[in-house]
């Protein structure tokens, strides 16, 4: 009984351990001045700290959700639509790239196929930032309603940029089919 005891207890603190170390992480997403667009870059400046960030996969998830509402702008600005990159943006940039997220859907907004592609997302949580807080919660309902049929597909493809090479991770997690 004792060493059931003395395992539980070490395991709560591990875990304990780690969502500090992951939101300690997810806070440094503030200090990001580059997101990868063209470049992986998987040195410790600039993106590094997203990829390290991306690394956590699925542990760091709940943490990058949380944050999916924090409109605290980095020095990063977001190509071909303007401004800069808020927390929200890069934590939502690394979920995607976890997790195979229909981001569209969840938002409740289109794709623009004939105009500006992606820029209805950032349009849509620019708009209010109300829309942060909608979809934020559509994410997370998505997440708890999917998470146990998640499974790992093997990948060197990159979601947020037109990045070549070995993912780091090596794949992402889908939906099963």
């Amino acid at each position: 009984m004792k060493k059931n005891v003395t395992f539980i207890f070490l395991l709560l603190n591990f875990v304990a351990f780690s969502q500090n170390n992951n939101a300690k992480l997810v806070d440094s997403l503030t200090y990001i001045t580059e997101m990868p667009y063209i470049s992986a870059d998987f040195n410790e400046n600039n993106n590094g700290i997203f990829w390290k960030v991306v690394q956590q996969k699925l542990e760091i998830v709940p943490v990058l959700i949380d944050k999916l509402n924090d409109t605290t702008e980095t020095d990063a600005y977001v190509p071909n639509f303007g401004g800069k990159y808020t927390v929200a943006d890069i934590a939502l940039s690394a979920l995607i790239e976890i997790i195979d997220i229909p981001v569209f859907d969840l938002a409740g907004i289109k794709f623009d196929k004939t105009g500006c592609g992606y820029c209805s997302y950032w349009n849509f949580v620019r708009k209010d930032y109300r829309n942060r807080i909608k979809f934020q919660k559509a994410v997370l309902r998505w997440y708890r309603r999917n998470k146990k049929n998640l499974i790992w597909v093997k990948s060197n493809l990159f979601t947020i940029c037109d990045c070549r090479g070995k993912h780091l991770n090596g794949g992402h997690y889908e939906l099963k089919k």
